[in-house]
């Protein structure tokens, strides 16, 4: 993958990258608080995790989303 960091600040803006949770919330509050500034997180997720909605396919259509079950119902 490439590197979005770099590549937010390529482009002027601003690039920060999260790979543990805890981080997670001072990146955002730290976001927010660039009012003037486009800010691009790039945040790691454990791909075990079971992060809904998935796509089956990157062209899927949303009808084709794997949800949890409690979204199922």
């Amino acid at each position: 993958l490439p590197d979005f960091v770099k590549l937010a600040e390529a482009y002027g803006h601003v690039g920060m990258e999260i790979k543990a949770q805890a981080d997670l919330l001072p990146a955002m509050e730290e976001a927010f608080a660039l009012k003037d500034r486009l800010v691009f997180l790039d945040i790691h997720v454990d791909p075990d995790e079971h992060v809904y909605p998935m796509m089956v396919a990157p062209n899927g259509a949303m009808k084709d989303m794997w949800l949890s079950k409690t979204e199922r119902t």
